[in-house]
């Protein structure tokens, strides 16, 4: 029989470990197996006992999932982790992501939510919440540190020993519990909007309901009926549909137009596939990006302070800053909102706080007053508030949704698109090379968050340059130019930002923001220019540009 010891060297070398991404873990379905899910909810559920969050008196954790077809297989790895702990699953059935947290935070228990959100089919993920918010960033590598104390743990275990097999899969079918309190998490949620707004303001207005495979279909359509709308849901989907409502696909486009053309709606509206990220379109069918819609939420309800990433429009800055709206400007990734919306309370805690990210998921960071009502703070990623709020502001202001577009915000315009292994000339391209890309393109001194190049000299963060800086930001931007170049279409630098990734900002006021995935082969590519056409053909131009950068990236690491 093989010895313990020789047993976990032999399970580190064969299955992979998952990583935290930009807001919990996720990867291809293949690498999450019963036992990596099982292991990875027990350290979670050991972090949470570090931390005091569990004890003897509290023994719930709620558990909810997506409609991906891996999701049953993986929620029952996570139930049984949640069990052999000594805990008991609150299991919700399949509830959007925000209705598993909002139920779970009103009852101040911890929840694990699974879903790989926007992203395909044959991938994955999980999503962590404490009992009053979201897995910071500040709490990963205590998480990932009890998870390598429940994987010693059972990687230590004999094949006959482990409840796994020699795949990671568990031996014996474990069946999920009853989802008794489905109703009750989704009743709540439903609950959070229609006994706040009140007398069905959206009366007789006509909605589109893109259903596709979105968790949240049936819940988003009892909402909007409940305040008033005539719903008409249109493609409903038994198979999983990737919608990303930051990259809105062509097919999505197409369908968006052929709704508007065929319904004659006031708008047109879906989520992601977990129901925590909006999608918005005019009555003409046409999109309404995440940054943007945002904005209009926040004329909505006219926040004191908002978080927003690095990526939004600057468009979105400065409509907010004409309202005296306090802005900050977060690294991409709830987290980082959620850490910029909590430090904003502490200094000010009477303050009304709010955040979004470019996927166009709102957060609540305060408790709302409105009208004769309270709206209960809800920091995590929301589809349904942003779209009730820009609904609202339509027919507050007696416009179409596309006239309140255009009165509210400046014509500016983002585009964005992901470069990924599969792109030609990228085949070997991977998440580290894409750590060492940004890396050699930033400054040495990671204090520098924002340079500017002036008539006067350099400024970082708003001051005038040191000495010491001076070449190696220089050197910096002659790397960029040289990719960057005036045959490509591109003019002089001005600033860059490197709060996340490289956000450049050229002479004509055309932005380019280069941000590798943490955990994933993809580079994400995001534009804001004057028009439409020349976001395009900036995200175009910087997509053929990728591929000579991981070419110059080999030669280099080749010759040391």
């Amino acid at each position: 029989m093989t010895t313990k010891p020789g047993n976990v060297k032999d399970k580190m070398d064969k299955f992979k470990s998952l990583e935290f991404g930009t807001s919990g873990l996720r990867d291809k379905v293949t690498a999450m197996t019963d036992m990596e899910c099982y292991i990875n909810t027990r350290g979670f559920i050991m972090f949470l006992e570090e931390r005091g969050e569990l004890n003897a008196s509290d023994k719930d954790i709620a558990l909810g999932g997506d409609l991906r077809s891996s999701t049953p297989r993986i929620m029952s790895a996570v139930s049984l982790a949640i069990k052999n702990s000594g805990y008991r699953a609150l299991f919700c059935g399949r509830v959007p992501t925000p209705t598993l947290a909002y139920y779970a935070m009103c009852k101040c228990i911890p929840s694990i939510m699974v879903t790989g959100s926007h992203i395909p089919d044959d991938r994955n993920g999980i999503k962590f919440t404490k009992k009053h918010g979201e897995v910071l960033k500040e709490d990963e590598a205590d998480i990932l540190r009890n998870v390598e104390r429940a994987r010693i743990s059972e990687y230590g275990k004999t094949l006959q020993e482990s409840l796994f097999d020699e795949n990671g899969m568990l031996k014996e079918i474990y069946n999920l519990p009853e989802a008794e309190f489905e109703t009750d998490s989704i009743n709540m949620y439903i609950n959070r909007y229609l006994e706040v707004f009140k007398g069905k303001p959206l009366l007789r207005k006509r909605i589109v309901l893109y259903q596709h495979s979105a968790v949240g279909r049936d819940i988003v359509q009892e909402i909007f009926e409940g305040l008033g709308a005539d719903v008409v849901p249109i493609e409903r989907s038994n198979k999983f549909i990737p919608v990303d409502t930051e990259k809105v696909s062509i097919d999505t486009t197409s369908l968006l137009m052929k709704a508007s053309m065929e319904h004659k709606p006031f708008a047109i509206i879906t989520t992601d596939g977990d129901s925590d990220r909006p999608l918005l379109a005019d009555e003409n069918g046409r999109f309404l990006p995440g940054d943007k819609l945002g904005a209009l939420v926040s004329i909505f309800l006219s926040p004191d302070f908002v978080a927003i990433p690095i990526s939004a429009n600057d468009a979105v800055v400065s409509s907010l800053d004409e309202r005296e709206i306090k802005v900050m400007q977060t690294r991409i990734g709830s987290p980082y909102v959620i850490d910029a919306m909590n430090s904003e309370i502490e200094r000010n805690p009477g303050s009304k706080v709010a955040g979004w990210e470019c996927n166009g998921g709102f957060l609540l960071g305060s408790d709302w007053p409105i009208d004769d009502s309270t709206l209960k703070s809800l920091p995590t990623r929301d589809a349904v508030l942003p779209l009730i709020c820009v609904l609202l502001l339509a027919v507050k202001g007696h416009q179409t949704v596309s006239e309140l577009v255009t009165s509210s915000l400046p014509d500016r315009y983002t585009h964005s698109d992901v470069i990924d292994e599969k792109a030609p000339g990228c085949e070997i391209y991977t998440a580290e090379m894409g750590k060492t890309i940004i890396k050699m393109l930033s400054p040495g001194n990671s204090d520098i968050s924002q340079v500017d190049f002036t008539k006067e000299g350099i400024k970082t963060n708003g001051v005038d340059c040191s000495t010491g800086s001076y070449h190696n930001l220089t050197l910096i931007k002659e790397k960029l130019y040289h990719y960057f170049t005036k045959g490509r279409g591109f003019v002089d630098i001005v600033s860059i930002n490197f709060i996340d990734g490289i956000r450049i900002v050229f002479s004509n006021n055309d932005v380019v923001h280069l941000r590798p995935s943490g955990n994933a082969p993809e580079f994400r590519i995001y534009a804001t220019a004057d028009t439409q056409e020349a976001t395009n053909r900036i995200v175009g131009k910087t997509a053929d540009i990728i591929p000579g950068i991981i070419r110059d990236l080999i030669k280099k690491d080749g010759g040391e």
